[in-house]
């Protein structure tokens, strides 16, 4: 980022003279710059041209002896001739091979500056005051040495312009990433004829520019920060102050400041958002840090506090370099923003990891190393600086309270559990450099309710998203080729979901408990078991056309599905791949591929009705269907080999010729039987085909058989008696206190409306009991076609019907 802005050459335009001996002698001194494009005290704005100013003033050392001469220019100008006088001289020759015998000059002039006749020691100072347009006054250092009285001033520093956008700055700092030494107490000499800096002492890595006479920037202009030469390997970082308001720009890539060359930085501060904090005054060294946490400050005080006076100074602070295990002993501190000050301190591991009442935290741009935050509680927002490039593993897990994150633009990863438990996180942004979201990243981010993910993400590791509850909307990025194990198990408010045709694998129980409602998968994609199990909501779904075997449980307890596009090559279904499906919508009934040839346990327990067009036998596992209500059409000359064959003669009673397929799975409106009651009653059970069938069976708000019933199959509960969610009165200590009081079913609840369609219904209490009345039927126990049961016979129409004893579960 940091470009040259006024490459300076190093041509000189001296002329060679003689110069005569005398003491305490009254002379002039010609100035130059460096070069046609040089630099020295003024440049004029957006230009290189650099001026000599009326009164600049510089030193001139003759073998140690030092002088102070004034400009004699009364306007700006590129030549300047200087007055003074020196204690001694000698004559000679410019370009003399003696350097002790030479003449040296600084610009600026500096009281404590120093020469010992082949070097000059002066300082940069890095506070410096900045000037619109041009360098910072009395900061641009240049130095000269010939042996005659005509001087070529050469630039000893480079460094950054910028130009702002936003008003109301009042100062700039700027600072290694690393610490490099940017200003300080130098020496310097010449070598390969321009100055270079031999040595630094009192050295300083942070400068701070100053806006004019105790005001602000002027936007638009540019303005000059000097720094000595040399390569920051971290980047830098620029923060920039209001009243009290900052914020920070920073980079990461190195960064070389080179003699006479000024990178220049434009709108430097456009787009960044300032927030509460810091000060525009430059704080002085020895003062004291005010602390807003108390604890904070004992804790500080008891580690480094150098001088013993109980508080700490800002160069205390910044003489630390580790802060690891400070709130060992005070770990009930809530805010810690004094991070700021301690400017060598490049990490922060084993510093905030459980502190359970730290409430929020800005990290500054200084920290290259962030540690964990582990289980802080009450942590309610957090501020990374862009120059961080990693995060540690466990970041913020378990900070319940956490709400806001912002996260470093430069952010290359993220660790496994970076947000695990973040109860309170619903909504963050991620880098546009991530790739992967690792495993259990997510996990329990039950607010979390929409994220986006960067089109780079080839990953969604293991739980990831696990339990996002709130999560409802997600678009997978077109590069994507991995969805892990429960990556999204439990998203109960996902209802759809697009994959992207790049996917290849999607790992066991992926989707677990979401609340998709269709589906289409791609083709090449494996998945693994489980992948849909339970996605109770989930209707519709197309298979990959190239799939060729469905693993076990995939749609196991998927009791909305009713449409199934299979694949043209499908040869095997798992285990338990529909277990519990009952294809209502479709009255129960599924066709199979013919391409199918073998089946596996449980895959159809909840079927009414299965086709089986394969030409050839198919085989299938014991229990493959389950219970006994499921009926098999079969091609018509396999009938007889299926019910014997091995694990099909179980259910030989229930194979049946193609050519009775399909049925009509219900009772016909003709059938309606009018007993001069409220309504009319039906001929058979629902499932049933003749008035003697026993039909199927249904817990209250089911609308299909199931194998087992009990608690963790029911629909309307969540695996107990206690967590009922429809039909109950749960009011009761101990249970989950939802009531409702319902007692009549809701149509989309009501087993012949489902299976039947039309107007048909079960009966309610009161409609039973109309039945049951002996002064409008008789009952009477009777066998019918080899059942048992009670013909009910009404007194008003002579009509009746017949309820098989078919008993219950």
């Amino acid at each position: 980022m940091i470009g040259a802005c006024a490459a300076l050459l190093a041509t000189a335009c001296t002329q060679k003279q003689e110069m005569p001996e005398a003491e305490a002698t009254q002379l002039t001194i010609r100035a130059y710059q460096e070069g046609s494009a040089g630099t020295r005290t003024l440049v004029q704005d957006g230009g290189t041209q650099v001026l000599w100013e009326p009164a600049d003033e510089i030193k001139v050392f003759f073998k140690g002896t030092g002088g102070r001469f004034v400009s004699q220019n009364t306007e700006a100008a590129a030549i300047a001739d200087f007055s003074g006088t020196l204690n001694m001289l000698v004559g000679g020759q410019e370009g003399a091979a003696q350097p002790e015998s030479a003449l040296w000059g600084l610009y600026p002039y500096r009281s404590d500056a120093a020469s010992d006749g082949v070097s000059v020691t002066t300082t940069l100072p890095a506070s410096q005051t900045g000037r619109a347009g041009s360098f910072a006054r009395d900061s641009h250092l240049t130095l000269a040495c010939a042996t005659g009285p005509d001087l070529t001033f050469y630039n000893v520093c480079g460094g950054v312009r910028f130009s702002l956008t936003q008003a109301g700055i009042r100062r700039v700092t700027f600072r290694g990433n690393a610490g490099e030494t940017l200003a300080g107490r130098i020496k310097l000499v010449f070598a390969g004829g321009v100055p270079v800096v031999q040595e630094v002492s009192e050295a300083e890595t942070l400068l701070i520019l100053s806006a004019p006479d105790g005001g602000t920037f002027e936007t638009g202009k540019w303005y000059y920060l000097e720094a000595l030469p040399g390569t920051l390997s971290q980047g830098y970082t620029m923060t920039f102050y209001k009243e009290n308001e900052y914020a920070e720009l920073s980079s990461s890539g190195p960064v070389t400041f080179r003699r006479g060359v000024f990178g220049s930085l434009p709108a430097t501060d456009e787009g960044l958002t300032f927030q509460s904090g810091g000060s525009h005054e430059t704080p002085d060294p020895e003062g004291i840090i005010t602390f807003a946490d108390p604890i904070a400050k004992y804790a500080c005080v008891e580690k480094f506090d150098s001088n013993g006076d109980g508080e700490l100074s800002y160069a205390e602070a910044a003489a630390v370099t580790s802060l690891s295990g400070l709130f060992t002993d005070w770990n009930i501190v809530t805010q810690f923003d004094e991070l700021q000050y301690f400017t060598g301190v490049t990490s922060t591991e084993n510093v905030f990891t459980g502190l359970k009442n730290l409430e929020h935290i800005t990290i500054p741009a200084h920290i290259r190393t962030l540690g964990s935050f582990e289980n802080c509680t009450a942590l309610t927002s957090v501020s990374l600086p862009d120059g961080l490039t990693e995060l540690p593993t466990y970041c913020f897990y378990g900070c319940t309270a956490l709400a806001a994150v912002r996260l470093p633009e430069d952010l290359s990863a993220l660790p496994n559990y970076c947000f695990d438990g973040c109860t309170a996180l619903s909504e963050i942004t991620l880098p546009s450099g991530i790739t992967v979201i690792p495993g259990y990243c997510f996990r329990y981010c039950s607010a979390l309710s929409k994220i986006a993910l960067p089109a780079g993400i080839k990953t969604i590791g293991g739980y990831g998203f696990y339990n996002c509850i709130s999560l409802s909307a997600i678009s997978l990025p077109s590069g994507l080729q991995k969805i892990g194990n429960c990556a999204f198990r439990d998203c109960s408010a996902l209802t759809a979901i697009e994959f992207p045709a790049s996917l290849t694998s999607i790992g066991q129980n992926a989707f677990s408990y979401a609340g998709l409602v269709s589906l289409v998968l791609p083709n090449g994609v494996s998945l693994g078991d489980s992948v849909f199990e339970e996605c109770r909501s989930l209707a519709s779904v197309v298979l990959p056309a190239d799939m060729t075997a469905l693993p076990s449980r995939t749609f196991f307890m998927c009791r909305a599905l009713s449409s199934v596009t299979w694949p043209d090559a499908l040869q095997k279904i798992g285990d338990y791949a529909f277990d519990v499906c009952g294809f209502e919508k479709a009255n129960g009934m599924l066709r199979l591929p013919e391409t199918v040839a073998s089946i596996g346990k449980g895959v159809f327990s909840s079927l009414r009705h299965l086709v089986v067009p394969s030409p050839a036998p198919v085989s299938i596992d014991k229990d493959a269907f389950g219970g006994v209500f499921t009926q098999i059409y079969v091609p018509a000359g396999m009938v007889e080999m299926y019910k014997v064959r091995t694990n099909w003669s179980a259910y030989a009673t229930h194979i049946h010729p193609l050519a009775d397929y399909p049925v009509t799975p219900h009772c016909p409106i003709a059938g309606a039987v009018d007993m001069g009651l409220s309504v009319k009653w039906a001929s058979w059970n629902v499932g049933a085909s003749a008035p003697e069938d026993y039909g199927d069976y249904f817990a209250w708000g089911e609308t299909s058989p199931t194998v087992t019933y009990n608690w963790s199959t029911y629909k309307y509960c969540m695996g107990s008696f206690a967590a009922l969610t429809k039909y109950c009165d749960n009011s009761r200590s101990g249970y989950n206190g939802f009531t409702d009081n319902k007692t009549v079913l809701d149509l989309a609840d009501d087993a012949a409306r489902a299976n039947w369609g039309g107007s048909w219904r079960m009966p309610t209490e009161a409609e039973w009991r109309d039945l049951m009345n002996t002064d409008n039927c008789t009952w009477t126990w009777t066998t019918q076609s080899g059942t048992n049961g009670y013909k009910v016979t009404s007194k008003k129409t002579g009509n009746s019907i017949f309820l098989p004893a078919a008993g219950y579960r």
